[in-house]
């Protein structure tokens, strides 16, 4: 934490001497618009300064984000390989994607490429859920680590400090091939992005131009394509007339749930195993909230080791499935799990099982008592977990405005990992404790930092 601590004095100092602030802040904000990296018209990063990690940090966070993803898988066959469990844990959750996972043969979602989301704590990270839907951000956090490279401040420090960017891109390209070998294809696999890109104020030209790294990494051609442009022939999948081997799935599961009618040429694709997806649509289930939960019920026999157990206790908030009856609590002894929620509100978090960008989140010190216990009622009427707050903290940012002036922010810090390996963070800034881009946080990119310069 030293060294991290003297980087950012260092590139704070560096950044307001005489005329440095204001060409990087320029640079910043036309970076920003020349790379489209926009939410809403404004700027995607709202600070002038990046995140950063040291080495060791992220040698040790390797660590623990590979044990808790094993975690998550072990949690996951537990719920499925008996239908009881499946029905107790996961709800309505077959009810609302319907019959898309029996599309996909089953072991596909092994090639996911998925997110832990983590809270950064005095203490370390703490991981509050997993995004294995169709996590994004890669391209951001990349787009931003360029524009940053090229301030006065980044090359000063950079001939101070070892630093580099940690990538997204080139991690998901090689994650998109090896999920591609591991269906079975061979060689390398003509890719099409396909989603609602014009939805989000973006074209399908802005997203090839972006994912471009992905054919550096055994991609042999890349195409970006709305639903409209896909076809089936029978035993080929074609986008724009133009034959695919694997879909890199841009687009959310409840938003195809809602186009299956659009989407038929690539149902039709996945039911005769004659195209890849990443994500599939099983991945899906391992995001569902209601298996973090497990992860920290010592009634759940998921078979995890000393090791993993350990890190879990130290990184992984104690969390419930929001049902009537007993459990042990977060110091380990016995109750009631409905009456402990309604008594411990300055403690706990409620959240949909399967929701995304914080919707229906309930913040209990944020209620009283009597709009706490009705949160609760509907809560447990619903497919909600309960889970134990987090003893957050802000770190400062100097904001991208004039006179630099110091924000204290909430720093949300999100692993990317496919098949166990970490590639990076998606690390997003707000004032708010629910950190959500869509709620209107910041995206800042990583960079490494390996060592200070003799």
């Amino acid at each position: 934490m030293e060294l991290i601590r003297d980087v950012s004095a260092s590139w704070d100092r560096q950044l307001a001497t005489g005329t440095t602030a204001q060409a990087d802040l320029d640079r910043l904000f036309k970076g920003q618009r020349e790379r489209s990296l926009l939410k809403h018209d404004q700027p995607l990063c709202g600070v002038a300064r990046p995140h950063f990690v040291s080495a060791a940090e992220l040698s040790q966070q390797t660590t623990v984000v590979r044990a808790i993803g094993d975690a998550l898988v072990k949690a996951r066959d537990h719920v499925v390989a008996n239908r009881e469990r499946e029905a107790h844990h996961l709800g309505a959750y077959y009810d609302w994607i319907g019959d898309l996972m029996s599309l996909e043969h089953p072991g596909v979602d092994r090639g996911a490429i998925v997110r832990l989301d983590a809270f950064k704590t005095s203490s370390g990270l703490h991981f509050l859920e997993l995004n294995a839907d169709s996590p994004q951000g890669a391209g951001h956090n990349d787009g931003l680590a360029a524009v940053f490279q090229t301030f006065d401040t980044f090359r000063t420090l950079a001939s101070q400090f070892d630093l580099r960017p940690l990538l997204l891109q080139p991690f998901s390209g090689r994650a998109l091939v090896d999920a591609w070998h591991a269906w079975g294809g061979r060689g390398e696999p003509r890719v099409a992005m396909v989603g609602w890109f014009e939805r989000y104020g973006a074209t399908a030209e802005s997203h090839e131009r972006g994912a471009e790294v992905f054919l550096r990494q055994g991609i042999r051609s890349l195409v970006a394509v709305e639903p409209r442009g896909l076809e089936f022939d029978g035993s080929r999948l074609f986008a724009n007339g133009a034959p695919v081997d694997l879909v890199y799935r841009v687009m959310l599961t409840r938003d195809a749930l809602e186009a299956k009618a659009d989407l038929k040429p690539l149902f039709l694709a996945l039911k005769q195993n004659a195209v890849c997806m990443v994500n599939p649509f099983r991945a899906e289930l391992m995001g569902h909230k209601a298996l973090f939960a497990l992860l920290s019920d010592p009634d759940v026999p998921l078979g995890l080791d000393a090791s993993a157990r350990s890190i879990i206790r130290k990184h992984v908030p104690w969390g419930r499935l929001l049902r009537d009856g007993p459990t042990s609590d977060p110091t380990g002894g016995r109750t009631n799990l409905l009456d402990y929620v309604a008594r411990h509100r300055d403690d706990l978090v409620l959240k949909p099982t399967h929701s995304a960008q914080g919707e229906g989140v309930e913040l209990g010190w944020h209620h009283s008592v009597s709009s706490w216990e009705a949160a609760v009622r509907r809560a447990a009427a619903s497919d909600y977990i309960v889970q134990q707050r987090v003893p957050t903290h802000r770190e400062s940012y100097p904001a991208a405005e004039t006179g630099l002036p110091t924000r204290e922010l909430y720093e949300d810090t999100d692993p990317f990992i496919a098949r166990g390996r970490l590639g990076g963070f998606l690390t997003r800034l707000s004032g708010e404790e629910i950190v959500n881009v869509a709620r209107g946080g910041s995206v800042v990119p990583t960079f490494v930092v390996g060592h200070r310069k003799s």
